[in-house]
């Protein structure tokens, strides 16, 4: 049997911060999340009981249970609970305003000789080409069209997802 690694052992404050996750949160993994660590720092208390018989109680994996817990230790409770936000900010982003602009008006222009309408692939290649952007893939090509109609701001927030 494997060896436990981290201990997790809960204060009175991290045991009301859980528990309020439990009752009021809408978000299915936090909750998940708050009920290993609940269900670990009990256990820890009053004997012991592997990960997968842990999983299976919770109704969930032994994976789930082994990143959480390993969470835990690297970083606490918030750590473990709360997934690690993606920041980006405008500046670094590289679908900004001025490119789909450009997109846009490259898509309306007649398609190169040989071909009938725009592919995404066409259109990531020409956008390469001309110097619009470095690297643009056709999932993110599409998001831009696809957005076209509801204005710039919400075509660049959804492209860079």
């Amino acid at each position: 049997m494997a060896k436990t690694k981290y201990f997790i052992v809960l204060n009175e404050e991290e045991k009301a911060l859980l528990q309020k996750i439990i009752t009021e949160s809408e978000d299915e993994r936090l909750v998940m999340r708050a009920r290993i660590l609940l269900a670990t720092d009990e256990i820890n208390q009053t004997g012991k009981c592997s990960v997968e018989k842990l999983a299976d109680r919770l109704g969930t994996t032994h994976t789930t249970v082994q990143t959480v817990r390993a969470a835990y230790g690297k970083g606490g409770v918030e750590y473990a609970i709360y997934k690690k936000q993606r920041v980006v900010s405008m500046t670094t982003r590289k679908i900004n305003e001025d490119v789909i602009r450009k997109i846009w008006a490259l898509s309306e222009e007649k398609p190169p000789i040989g071909y009938k309408k725009w592919t995404l692939k066409l259109l990531c290649k020409e956008c390469v080409d001309r110097g619009i952007v470095k690297h643009i893939v056709p999932t993110s090509m599409s998001k831009v069209l696809k957005l076209k109609e509801n204005g710039i701001e919400q075509a660049a927030d959804s492209a860079e997802d």
